[in-house]
């Protein structure tokens, strides 16, 4: 949760700093919804976007890191459950109801110790480059 957190803060504050530049910064959107902030941000550094020319080195990391949504999604709102095996390692099973369209959505997601270890180090890696590179854009806007 902690590795989301940051990551989604700084998508927060690089918005916000995008917002504050002239011109460009007034067109963006400032969404509730941290899905939608990581999208808004998305559309502001790719291609065609008013800071594509200095977001285009945190156009991968965003990408790469958003790999994890459904991951967020389970942690975030999941029900858990969790048993131990005939080793003493630990097994999670996370149940999430959602409200798709109307409709009952409901998602399972099980995973084990040694999954959840490896998944893990590869969010903590895809947050790291994604808070790195959103550092390097803010610090591009405050310097000026």
């Amino acid at each position: 949760m902690d590795v989301f957190a940051r990551s989604e803060a700084a998508v927060t504050e690089t918005l916000l700093a995008l917002a504050q530049v002239d011109d460009r910064g007034a067109s963006l959107k400032l969404p509730h919804l941290v899905g939608q902030r990581y999208d808004a941000l998305f559309n502001a550094v790719s291609n065609g976007g008013p800071f594509a020319a200095e977001g285009k080195a945190a156009v991968e990391p965003l990408a790469g890191f958003r790999k994890h949504d459904s991951f967020r999604t389970q942690i975030s709102h999941g029900v858990f459950t969790v048993t131990l095996d005939h080793r003493g390692q630990w097994h999670l099973v996370a149940r999430v109801v959602a409200l798709r369209a109307g409709r009952a959505s409901r998602d399972m997601f099980v995973t084990d110790q040694s999954e959840a270890h490896a998944n893990l180090m590869s969010l903590e890696k895809d947050g790291s480059r994604l808070r790195s590179a959103l550092g390097q854009v803010r610090h591009h806007f405050h310097k000026m």
